[in-house]
């Protein structure tokens, strides 16, 4: 058994079957341990904090940490990063959440990965882009900005990839490149209206 990262579409419900698969697994072992259950929509640096503090306590058996989060705040990231890089003796780190774009490319890096994700449809996106004008594309992200947290911006990104498609609209390499940028911008907390603006914008010029 080794740390590792898990996908899937829905962190807190998996890192709760994982801790019974782990917690039946050591009592079938008869193996002594602390497993410690850390689900939050946000892992934030106090919660990192907290994690180092009490992964370095003395225990003579197995300590797991599962950790789910939908977004993992940067500072909490590299917070972990050497813990996880050479943890405690005996000590396990399970991270579990949606997206490898939730996670800095160093930690990536050093943990195997599991895949649990099943595909889903992403929702309507809010624009009907055949038609909307500048005035109806204020008002969403207008809208954007008082509604959707970065989970949900995440969402509407994916959804408006998919509603160029439905619309018959063909992007090209450069505008491709925006989305995946757009991605990884949403990570690092961007105002939703300043990370939707210059895609849509991109998708109204293509369209003409």
């Amino acid at each position: 058994m080794t740390s590792q990262i898990v996908y899937t579409n829905s962190p807190h419900d998996e890192a709760q079957s994982y801790k019974a698969q782990l917690e039946a697994h050591f009592k079938a072992q008869n193996t002594p341990f602390l497993l410690e259950l850390v689900c939050q929509d946000e892992l934030k640096i106090e919660h990192a904090h907290e994690i180092k503090r009490r992964c370095v306590l003395s225990f003579s058996g197995q300590k797991v940490f599962v950790i789910a989060a939908l977004s993992l705040n940067i500072f909490a990231q590299n917070a972990l990063l050497k813990i996880l890089e050479e943890p405690p003796k005996n000590t396990l780190f399970i991270l579990i959440t949606k997206h490898p774009s939730a996670l800095l490319a160093t930690i990536c890096s050093r943990l195997p990965h599991t895949d649990k994700r099943t595909k889903t449809t992403p929702p309507p996106f809010g624009l009907d882009l055949k038609t909307c004008d500048l005035c109806a594309l204020h008002q969403y992200l207008q809208n954007a900005d008082k509604q959707f947290n970065q989970e949900e911006v995440k969402i509407q990104i994916t959804a408006l990839l998919e509603a160029t498609k439905q619309a018959g609209i063909r992007l090209g390499p450069t505008q491709l490149a925006q989305f995946d940028n757009a991605i990884h911008a949403n990570a690092l907390y961007l105002r939703p209206s300043y990370n939707l603006l210059p895609l849509l914008l991109s998708v109204l010029q293509v369209r003409g």
